[in-house]
């Protein structure tokens, strides 16, 4: 069976297919991008308000866009699996939330990755320095609401976290694994940054990891 992820993003699909090999839900199922059907440029606006809603948002898009092109590589009943994540920093009330990808952009264009962090961190240190000691904390998390989507009546939503802190500085980022913020997170619980851990350690206790494992869980139940 074929499922379609309503993404470009490599490092995304590379996560999803190991963690589906992992849970079994992977067995006899190719994930396929945009596109493998002939669509590119796939990036629907994220007018939600919400990391579930944008999710959906995207699953919708793809899906409209199979119905109405049916390339070949495509079969009536195949799901969209769309997912949207995002870091959310408690001192900062939530920010960059849903806007993570968008973070710092200015003028159309999105900083990379290493320059939105040292944007990021600048951001909560210079709000740290304006609260009072009992309420200066660096504790920050990942979300991913992933949907698994078959039609406007039916589809399946998962939602999970994964928390730690955020390190001092930039120079205090560590790891060359993962992507996106994972260098500049640190968890606690394994005394390393996201990004220092290996692919199947991040997979079994990410954000992603662990809503993937429920989607997964559910297809090989079928």
């Amino acid at each position: 069976m074929n499922i379609w992820l309503a993404s470009g993003n490599t490092h995304k699909k590379l996560e999803l297919e190991a963690i589906f090999r992992t849970k079994g839900g992977g067995r006899d199922t190719v994930i396929k991008v945009p596109a493998d059907a002939g669509i590119d440029n796939f990036d629907p606006p994220e007018t939600g308000s919400s990391f579930m809603e944008n999710a959906l948002i995207k699953a919708r898009s793809l899906y409209r866009l199979l119905k109405e092109k049916q390339p070949s590589s495509f079969r009536d009943g195949e799901p969209v699996l769309a997912d949207d994540s995002g870091l959310c920093v408690e001192a900062l009330e939530g920010r960059p939330g849903i806007f993570s990808a968008r973070y710092g952009a200015q003028d159309g264009r999105k900083p990379e990755a290493a320059e939105r962090n040292a944007l990021l961190l600048e951001e909560l240190a210079a709000c740290l320095e304006s609260l009072p000691p009992e309420k200066q904390n660096r504790k920050a998390h990942f979300v991913c609401a992933m949907v698994l989507y078959y039609s406007e009546e039916r589809f399946f939503i998962a939602q999970e976290t994964f928390e730690g802190e955020l390190v001092d500085t930039i120079g205090s980022g560590r790891g060359s694994g993962g992507f996106g913020y994972d260098p500049i997170l640190y968890i606690p619980s394994c005394g390393r940054t996201v990004a220092e851990l290996s692919e199947d350690e991040k997979n079994a206790v990410s954000h992603r990891g662990r809503a993937g494992k429920a989607i997964a869980g559910f297809l090989a139940s079928r």
